[in-house]
């Protein structure tokens, strides 16, 4: 079977793969989002996550950081490659301080923000890099759509590290509202 056809059975078998774990509204300015490990911990190796963000300020980019042992990791240990659809613009860095889901930048008027999914894997491996990969639509802030690819991970020498949390906040500014939806893979 194809990885097209793999996708779509899991798609369409989603009752059976996936449960909902956390079903979150940001209705006020917060400087950022946790997923802690209330949700995000040993209980699934793998987890599916969507997402919808307006960020307070224009001309921003939604990124990432994970939280190891409670506690949330900073250093030059995150691994990218960012691919905007509609621009064929590209960001890749192999030792950066935070992962990025977003290549072009977007804005927060009425219709404009961030949507997207993501799979992570790897949560509880001490062997393999917490990986993850998926997609976001953004709306620049004169309300253009753009297409973005995305894949981040922690870097090799991260490997051992299992990932308990996840943090999302903006490039710039706040998080004017959002929602977020966390799904263990069985």
């Amino acid at each position: 079977m194809s990885k097209a056809a793999d996708l779509a059975k899991f798609i369409g078998n989603s009752e059976q793969n996936m449960k909902l774990l956390l079903d979150a509204t940001i209705s006020s300015a917060v400087s950022e989002y946790d997923v802690s490990s209330t949700y995000i911990n040993s209980t699934y190796d793998d987890y599916f996550v969507k997402f919808n963000f307006v960020p307070a300020t224009d001309n921003v980019n939604l990124e990432f950081r994970v939280f190891v042992g409670g506690s949330i990791q900073t250093g030059d240990i995150y691994g990218l490659e960012t691919a905007g659809m509609s621009s064929s613009t590209y960001d890749n860095d192999n030792d950066t301080d935070n992962g990025k889901i977003n290549v072009t930048s977007f804005g927060n008027a009425s219709g404009e923000g961030i949507s997207g999914h993501f799979f992570m894997h790897n949560i509880n491996s001490t062997t393999h890099a917490f990986t993850m990969m998926g997609q976001a639509t953004s709306y620049s802030n004169s309300a253009t759509p753009n297409a973005n690819h995305f894949s981040s991970h922690l870097i090799a020498a991260n490997a051992s590290d299992v990932v308990n949390g996840i943090r999302f906040y903006m490039s710039s500014g706040n998080i004017a509202s959002g929602n977020v939806k966390v799904y263990g893979i069985n």
